[in-house]
């Protein structure tokens, strides 16, 4: 069996040497599952130390376990980083496995900053790399998704996208040190000041909410609202669009409205209208659509509640949706008063 020589003894031993003395002091079952964690690569690694290693004198093992232990011990009081990490995992395992963790910890830490970036309006982001050197943008495009890249790139230009491209076909795994740079400075100058959105964004998502509750649960819930949070809730309030205010379009925007909706939701929706509400619709069609819509009605029979407000809640949803797409105007919900 081999043994190890004096020399080796006296030599400082490898970050692998290292590991594999700490796989075979916890076993094989213990070894064995944190073995599972490792790539392939390092496997092998580890695996060709302990198979080169013989028999480990004890003092060795000792001088390896003294080690980890005066690391914990010198401390008294100790103060986590990603540094104090560094130099602990680098004692036991090799550099790349190390540099590995620390990413995915790093990474895991501070959110998952190419997706957040991503998500940035295309505009918003043109904006920011504008500002930037074509390397640094030509590293931020090769990270953020593709669909991402695909609307922010031409908004920076023919000229300027073709040298960007160019430089991302020939781009180099980047110095750790140099993409940390670039994603701490995204962090602190773009999403920083991105994050002042989500306000706005959580009430957009409350508007959403509340349109789609039921009319009852909402007048309960609208209560206890105005008396906890009356200005906020105020506000959200003027930015909901309720089946109701369908009364307030026009004929002809409503009559789009309609054309949006297929098979018995609109009947359903007007089966549980107020009348001047349903009025108001049938108004919108011609005269003959009118008598169809009327007579479908009244054959319907009964209804459930809960169908008719999906119905009236499709409706709604068809309104937005042509508003956004500029095709009508939904009438607004602003109290002031217009002063010539």
């Amino acid at each position: 069996m081999n043994q190890f020589s004096p020399l080796q003894k006296q030599s400082p031993l490898s970050g692998a040497e290292k590991s594999a003395i700490l796989f075979l002091c916890l076993g094989e079952e213990r070894g064995g599952q944190l073995m599972q964690q490792l790539d392939a690569r390092e496997i092998r690694k580890i695996t060709r130390a302990i198979s080169a290693m013989g028999e480990v004198p004890a003092e060795v093992v000792e001088e390896v376990m003294r080690e980890f232990g005066e690391r914990m011990s010198s401390y008294g009081g100790i103060t986590g980083s990603v540094e104090a990490a560094r130099g602990l995992l680098k004692g036991f395992l090799p550099d790349e496995r190390v540099a590995e963790i620390l990413e995915e910890i790093e990474g895991s830490s501070t959110g998952d900053l190419w997706g957040d970036m991503s998500e940035l309006d295309e505009k918003v982001l043109a904006g920011v790399l504008r500002k930037e050197h074509n390397q640094t943008v030509a590293v931020i495009l090769s990270r953020i998704r593709a669909e991402a890249a695909a609307k922010v790139l031409p908004l920076l230009g023919e000229e300027r996208a073709a040298d960007l491209v160019e430089r991302m076909v020939a781009m180099e795994e980047l110095p750790h040190e140099v993409l940390r740079s670039i994603e701490e400075s995204l962090r602190r100058e773009v999403l920083a000041k991105a994050g002042r959105n989500a306000e706005a964004k959580t009430e957009k998502q409350l508007v959403s909410v509340f349109n789609k509750l039921d009319p009852k649960v909402f007048e309960g819930l609208s209560r206890e609202l105005e008396k906890k949070i009356p200005e906020k809730f105020r506000t959200i309030k003027q930015k909901m669009f309720v089946f109701r205010d369908l009364i307030d379009i026009e004929v002809a925007p409503l009559a789009k409205v309609m054309r949006e909706v297929s098979g018995k939701t609109l009947p359903l929706a007007l089966r549980g209208a107020d009348r001047d509400l349903r009025e108001h619709f049938l108004s919108a069609l011609p005269a003959r659509s009118r008598d169809m819509l009327e007579e479908e009605m009244r054959g319907m029979g009964p209804v459930r509640s809960r169908d008719v407000k999906q119905a009236q809640s499709e409706l709604v949803e068809a309104a937005l949706r042509l508003s956004a797409g500029g095709e009508i105007e939904l009438p607004t919900s602003d109290d002031e008063e217009m002063i010539d």
